[in-house]
C-alpha cells in the first residue's frame, strides 16, 4: 500500500506488536493538533461568547486548563465562595428605595426593571472544575438530565449572579433566585448564551 510522503525504516523491532506501537504513535503525531480540541480553546478575540456557543470551559485536563486560563479575561470567582449574606444585599436595596418611597412596586417587579436597566457588565465564574461566564442582561440555556432546555435570564450585582427562568410558550418570567446552587456541574457543560 503506497504512503504518499512518507517514507518509513523500521530499525531492530523485535515484534509485530512494537511495529503497531510505532505507526500507532506516528499517526497521532500527524494527526492535526488543533482537530483534537474544541475550537473556541483556541480563539484569540477577547469577546464574549455569542448565540451558538458555549459559555463553559472545562478545565478537568490539565492540557486544558493551561489554554483556558489564557484567554481569560479575569480570575474565576469561585460560586462556593461567596458568603451566605450576598444573596440579601438587592433585597436591602429594594427596602432602602421602599422607605424612601422612591419605588412603588414588589420585590420581583422592581428586580425586572433592574434587569433592564441595569449596566452591562460581565463575570467569570467557576463552580468545582467548570468554569463559565455569565452576562448582565443575557439570556441563557441549560439542559438537563432529560435533555429539556431550561432558559433563564441573568442578572450580576457586584459580580454575584441572579438567575429567573423563563417559559417561553407560556411568557412567563419566574421570580428571581441567587444563582448558587441552583445547576448542577452538568447543566453548567452545556451552558450557552441564547441572546
Amino acid at each position: 500500500m503506497p504512503m504518499l510522503g512518507m517514507e518509513v525504516v523500521v530499525f531492530g523491532l523485535q515484534s509485530p506488536g512494537t511495529v503497531r506501537v510505532f505507526f500507532r504513535s506516528l499517526l497521532m503525531i500527524l494527526i492535526d493538533f488543533y482537530s483534537r480540541y474544541p475550537r473556541w480553546l483556541f480563539r484569540t478575540s477577547q469577546t464574549p461568547a455569542f448565540q451558538g456557543r458555549h459559555a463553559c470551559r472545562n478545565t478537568i485536563r490539565a492540557e486544558g486548563q493551561h489554554v483556558a486560563e489564557r484567554l481569560m479575561l479575569r480570575q474565576a470567582i469561585d460560586v462556593a465562595s461567596f458568603p451566605k449574606d450576598r444573596i440579601l444585599v438587592l433585597f436591602f436595596e429594594w427596602q432602602a428605595h421602599v422607605r424612601r418611597h422612591a419605588v412603588p412596586m414588589g420585590y420581583d417587579a422592581w428586580l425586572d426593571q433592574r434587569y433592564l436597566q441595569g449596566p452591562a457588565a460581565a463575570v467569570t465564574l467557576k463552580q468545582k472544575r467548570v468554569v463559565f461566564e455569565l452576562m448582565h442582561g443575557a439570556v441563557f440555556e441549560v439542559r438537563g438530565k432529560d435533555g429539556r432546555r431550561r432558559l433563564f435570564r441573568v442578572q450580576l450585582e457586584n459580580d454575584f449572579p441572579y438567575v429567573s427562568f423563563r417559559d417561553p410558550a407560556n411568557a412567563v418570567n419566574y421570580p428571581w433566585v441567587a444563582f448558587p446552587g441552583v445547576f448542577t456541574q452538568a447543566e453548567l457543560m452545556t451552558l450557552r448564551r441564547v441572546y
